[in-house]
């Protein structure tokens, strides 16, 4: 059975049901009841619970922000859950259960959350080429969402809007069938960089359930994908994330750790983890070629991958000089936009000027 927390939205601007609300004590409930009554809204008083038949708990939320009804800590002190139709109260069901203060947050996700909602998300391309002499060996799938206006929402908000209201686990399942399902639609050939938020995962033999069927369904080879870890520095449980790449490793896939030599442990997760791929982070890469710190951390990520059979990738590459720096260095893989910029469908490059005009 596939992981049903990152199926499943915690709003939706459609979806109607009875609308339950309850506070710690009683006095909320009349403070809440008051609310009701000014709105003209129908309600059964079930002493410290209160129900509202055919409901929508977005439309709900927005009269409460509109309104302004409630204070700071009234909004901590009332909870709301919304019952599907035919739905029970249980145990489990409480779970869903939030405060007006963090469904009002949800609010502020609502586009992000529409995008969820109809998959609107989809996957430009940024190609990554050998180090040796410029060829394309792949991509990365790099997310964006698609809002109702056509306007793209970027990765930093996406991300941002679903870390501060628990989205995740949806934003990530939905980013990694887009890249697949993308990629295969424009016939991009050879390998595929995929991302995934290791803390989006509980136990990725359910919540990737769905990411390695829609891989089989689309005929990738497992060779040609790499799943890469984001926010590797940001990684608390390394043995969470050494079952998550062991997963993959066992399936057939490659994987790479991003942002190498961001933070403090670098060193220690190549060691601990032993990637098929290190991608060294844009902040190393940049300017290179004229600092000594950056080159001294370079180079030390460059060594221990090589002892211990990794590949480096050097990304954010924006000019010639520090293209020069990290291919002298020992890079096997560069990307950046001196080469290109994400686009849907990317086109042939020639960068022959990069490698000497008799690169063929």
């Amino acid at each position: 059975m596939a992981c049903s927390r990152c199926q499943t939205l915690p709003l939706s601007v459609e979806t109607r049901g009875t609308l339950l609300l309850t506070g710690a004590v009683r006095e909320l409930i009349d403070i809440l009841i008051g609310f009701l009554e000014v709105e003209g809204l129908a309600f059964e008083d079930a002493g410290l619970e209160v129900r509202l038949p055919d409901s929508n708990l977005f439309e709900f939320l927005q009269r409460v922000r509109a309104t302004q009804a409630f204070n700071a800590l009234e909004r901590r002190g009332i909870s709301a859950l919304l019952l599907e139709p035919g739905e029970t109260l249980s145990f489990h069901a409480f779970t869903r259960a939030r405060t007006l203060e963090q469904w009002l947050g949800l609010i502020d996700a609502c586009g992000l959350i529409e995008i969820l909602e109809a998959q609107r998300f989809v996957s430009w391309f940024q190609p990554i080429l050998a180090a040796t002499d410029g060829a394309v060996i792949g991509h990365e799938a790099l997310l964006r969402g698609q809002r109702p206006d056509g306007t793209l929402m970027f990765p930093g908000e996406i991300f941002s809007l679903a870390g501060d209201n628990d989205l995740l686990f949806q934003v990530d399942r939905q980013a990694r069938e887009s890249a697949l399902r993308c990629a295969a639609s424009v016939g991009l050939q050879g390998q595929l960089f995929v991302n995934f938020v290791p803390t989006a995962i509980y136990d990725p033999a359910h919540c990737l359930q769905s990411t390695v069927g829609w891989a089989r369904r689309l005929g990738f080879d497992p060779g040609r994908l790499v799943f890469e870890v984001v926010e590797t520095e940001r990684v608390g449980d390394l043995d969470h994330l050494k079952c998550i790449l062991d997963f993959y490793r066992d399936a057939g896939y490659r994987v790479a750790l991003d942002d190498m030599g961001s933070g403090y442990a670098s060193l220690n997760l190549l060691a601990t983890l032993k990637p098929d791929i290190i991608k060294i982070d844009l902040e190393i890469v940049r300017g290179i070629d004229a600092d000594p710190q950056r080159q001294s951390v370079f180079r030390a990520l460059v060594g221990i991958a090589r002892d211990l059979g990794i590949q480096v990738l050097a990304e954010g590459i924006e000019t010639q000089a520090e293209l020069a720096y990290v291919i002298a260095e020992g890079a096997d893989l560069v990307q950046g936009y001196l080469f290109a910029r994400p686009a849907p469908q990317p086109h042939e490059p020639q960068w022959s000027e990069f490698w000497g005009s008799d690169r063929r």
